[in-house]
């Protein structure tokens, strides 16, 4: 069985162990993996370290943690086979999600399932123009808001999935920085976190 979830309004980087600790309890499971957040494209299978990305196969759960970044899990319920990926800029540009697809698809998953989470959206999501030809080149979308220039990851990773044969996309996102009762790194350069995981029992 897959099961996932969004963790909001706590502090999930003081109260991670605690956070931990309940999730095993809640699925019965005594794995858990957390990988070292690097803003890359590296993924672990069964496993976790220094990246930003991890499939699970085996009963256990899989955790990342986001202020602003966009938190990804991909599912395949017929194969017990599921993935969580963290997916800021850096790892938009590397198409992190997209690679973890394919990466399950050579597990053996058939029907990939996506769901995407709260993140810094589009509104809010100001960058300086010198990133703009990486975004153009990663096929991030951008425009100007108030003469500023503002790019739209969600839309960048929704295009991800859609071109990887992903076409069940749930969009559960709210903007961090602007929504109400989110932790947003952007806003005020908060230690705070959410937590997203996905755990196979």
């Amino acid at each position: 069985m897959i099961s996932y979830g969004f963790i909001k309004e706590r502090d999930a980087k003081a109260e991670i162990r605690q956070i931990e600790a309940e999730l095993k309890q809640k699925f019965g499971l005594s794995t858990l993996w957390r990988p070292h957040q690097i803003h890359s494209d590296t993924i672990f299978v069964d496993g976790d370290g220094e990246g930003d990305g991890i499939i699970i196969t085996k009963p256990s759960i899989a955790l990342i943690r986001t202020a602003d970044c966009i938190p990804v899990v991909l599912f395949d319920r017929s194969a017990d086979i599921a993935g969580v990926f963290h997916s800021g800029w850096r790892g938009t540009e590397q198409k992190i999600v997209s690679k973890g697809a394919k990466m399950m698809r050579e597990l053996g998953c058939k029907e990939i399932s996506a769901v995407i989470f709260p993140a810094i959206g589009f509104c809010c999501f100001e960058i300086g123009e010198e990133l703009r030809e990486r975004f153009e080149n990663a096929e991030i979308p951008m425009s100007y808001v108030n003469g500023k220039l503002h790019a739209d990851l969600k839309t960048a990773i929704k295009n991800e999935l859609i071109k990887a044969g992903i076409t069940e996309i749930t969009d559960d996102s709210e903007c961090t920085f602007c929504g109400e009762g989110y932790f947003s790194y952007r806003k005020n350069k908060t230690e705070k976190r959410h937590a997203t995981f996905v755990a196979v029992s």
